[in-house]
């Protein structure tokens, strides 16, 4: 009789364990009207926070995206984007786009992505400027000579928008080039070694196309002025 007492109780509790797993699972599942929702719907927002918004530097500038074909606006997202990683705050190394190992990789590796951060906005700027920057102003284009002028005033605005920021990827290619070691950002250290030994000179370009702007401005006012004669 014992033994059938104690049968019959273990098997209550095995019935008990299960209706309250059956409602662990209900409680982290289901919603009103029996409503499916996935586990992580019940993970604190707390946690959740850092996997799903940008904090630093790296999360930024993983967003930053060339399409091959883009549109003005994608060009815009990309610099507002990097102008914010601009602000941030670096991960953890532990947690950088490279292996670190040592305080000096580290601080190389700031510098140089502070550096190719301000190339990429550097290069949106342009990307944008050439949109509106007419390259030819013929004769017949004195009927369309003021649309011609507000798009020619746009390039020179977006020519100027680049150039500080070519200044401010010289200065932390200037800083990262003071450690002698060579990190795993391969392209951006080749990008580093171009501007420390003046294989690229953005200031010249950009003054360039700014003087061809002036040029081409001064020529649509020529052609508005013998039009409206």
């Amino acid at each position: 009789m014992k033994i059938h007492t104690c049968i019959l109780t273990l098997l209550l509790m095995l019935v008990a364990v299960q209706t309250g797993a059956e409602d662990y699972q209900y409680q982290y599942f289901q919603k009103e009207k029996d409503e499916f929702v996935p586990f992580s719907d019940y993970i604190p927002k707390v946690r959740m926070h850092y996997k799903v918004v940008p904090h630093y530097v790296e999360d930024f500038y993983e967003l930053y995206g060339m399409k091959l074909y883009y549109d003005e606006n994608s060009l815009r997202k990309n610099i507002e984007r990097l102008k914010i990683a601009l602000t941030c705050k670096f991960r953890h190394p532990s947690r950088a786009l490279v292996k670190i190992q040592t305080e000096d990789e580290y601080y190389k590796y700031r510098n140089l992505m502070f550096m190719h951060i301000n190339m990429l906005i550097l290069r949106n700027y342009l990307k944008i400027a050439t949109r509106y920057d007419k390259q030819h102003i013929y004769f017949y284009d004195a009927d369309y000579a003021k649309d011609i002028q507000e798009s020619l005033k746009i390039a020179e605005q977006m020519y100027k928008e680049a150039l500080p920021y070519w200044y401010e990827a010289k200065k932390y290619a200037d800083s990262a080039s003071t450690v002698k070691i060579t990190t795993n950002l391969g392209f951006i250290e080749t990008e580093r070694v171009k501007i420390i030994r003046g294989e690229v000179d953005f200031e010249k370009i950009i003054n360039d196309h700014i003087t061809r702007v002036k040029k081409k401005q001064n020529s649509v006012d020529a052609l508005l002025a013998s039009y409206q004669k």
